[in-house]
């Protein structure tokens, strides 16, 4: 009975050693080693051309005809349509009759205001002269009366002169009357003729707005550029009353393009304007176009919680391939690094347990993000704290840090200690 015991007992020996063998944990490695980093930061956006003008109208009517189509090329104040010029036609005739009345009545006011004023020079004459007559015949009396002391003329004719002058006293009253009147006259004559002026130069503005809206009835391109999109019809009825209808989209060319880009605010640093992009499109997947970084507006966007950036990239092809509207993807040159110590991008990933994550060990993707690596050492895995540099999504930059070529870098392990999944930090971008 003690020999079978001693025989259970060997063999449970040798079963929890062979388990416990089964369970120790297996460590898949990379070397750190020397290499070169090209940083990208990928993305996408629509191609549209650079120079895109919307072309519409300010007045309402019908379309009576369309000279262009889709995709034709045109001249800057070609005729693109015609809205039916009728109604402008006749609101421009009528004006023009309103002008011409507005101007003769004007005409008659002036010849009024010049006969006022003939009136009044007339009676400034008639007054000189009725003053002149009263202060000859003041005289006279005057001088009768020194005759009548001395009995040389009769009382009769002394008082035939007295009533002379009082009667011219009473024209030069008279006369300064009707200089008053004239002046009035002329002053009223001089408003009429005003307003009439104001009213023909109101009409006037009513034939140049008419004329303006029967020149409008024509639409012409404001660029030499091809036809992207026509809107309108014949027959097709167009409202601009409150605000103007697009009836053509011209684009100047398309052989200059433009991709506006929504970087992530994580990327959005790394960019700078003249980075060289290189874009690719469904369209031709086999073609790369060359494009640079015009533009990065620091204007946000914010959907979701989510912040991004627009990005403006400039390419030029001189086969005018690419068309409005295609998507874009674009990788642009952030940074190149040649000949500096990396690690692969699965070991910023790598974590012996769930236990083990900490604020210190979270992972970073950005530039100068201080990560925590793992690196086997005589069989085990040990921690080292890491400052990274750019990525190119499969090895990772390490600027300093307690790490050397040819170490032992943990990406994974097996057995018991296995490390869960993480989602990756780089979110299918290369900018590290």
């Amino acid at each position: 009975m003690s020999a079978a015991v001693a025989v259970l007992l060997i063999i449970g020996l040798v079963i929890s050693r062979c388990s416990s063998s089964h369970a120790r944990t297996s460590y898949v490695t990379a070397p750190a080693k020397y290499a070169d980093i090209q940083a990208l930061v990928n993305e996408t956006g629509t191609v549209n051309p650079v120079n895109e003008v919307n072309v519409g109208t300010q007045v309402s009517g019908t379309i009576e005809a369309l000279s262009v189509d889709y995709n034709s090329k045109v001249r800057k104040d070609q005729i693109l349509a015609v809205i039916d010029p009728t109604l402008f036609a006749a609101a421009l005739q009528q004006a023009s009759a309103n002008y011409e009345a507005a101007q003769a009545t004007a005409g008659a006011a002036l010849s009024s205001t010049q006969q006022a004023a003939a009136n009044i020079a007339t009676a400034r004459a008639n007054l000189d002269k009725a003053v002149a007559q009263a202060n000859l015949s003041h005289l006279t009396v005057e001088r009768d009366h020194n005759l009548l002391s001395q009995g040389f003329i009769a009382q009769s004719l002394v008082d035939a002169d007295v009533n002379t002058a009082t009667a011219n006293d009473t024209g030069v009253e008279a006369a300064k009357q009707q200089l008053a009147a004239a002046v009035a006259q002329y002053q009223g004559s001089t408003r009429q003729a005003a307003a009439a002026q104001a009213q023909a130069q109101a009409q006037r503005g009513q034939v140049q707005s008419a004329n303006y809206n029967l020149t409008r009835a024509v639409i012409r391109s404001p660029i030499d550029g091809i036809v992207v999109s026509r809107n309108v019809s014949v027959g097709q009825t167009v409202a601009a009353s409150f605000q103007t209808p697009t009836l053509f989209i011209i684009a100047s060319t398309l052989k200059n393009m433009q991709i506006d880009a929504s970087v992530d605010e994580a990327d959005v640093g790394q960019l700078r304007v003249g980075q060289t992009a290189h874009v690719s499109v469904p369209a031709f997947p086999n073609v790369i176009f060359r494009g640079t970084v015009q533009q990065i507006r620091v204007n946000p966007n914010v959907s979701n919680n989510v912040v991004t950036y627009d990005a403006i990239i400039s390419l030029h092809d001189e086969s005018a391939r690419l068309m409005p509207g295609m998507t874009a993807t674009i990788a642009i040159d952030v940074a190149a690094s040649h000949h500096v110590l990396t690690v692969p991008a699965a070991a910023l990933l790598y974590r012996p347990d769930s236990s083990a994550a900490s604020a210190a060990n979270t992972v970073a993707g950005a530039p100068g993000s201080k990560v925590t690596i793992w690196v086997l050492h005589q069989g085990k895995a040990q921690p080292v704290n890491v400052i990274i540099g750019y990525s190119d999504s499969q090895n990772v930059q390490i600027t300093s840090g307690d790490i050397h070529e040819g170490d032992k870098v943990v990406v994974a392990s097996t057995g018991a200690n296995k490390a869960p999944a993480r989602p990756s930090m780089f979110g299918g971008r290369g900018g590290g």
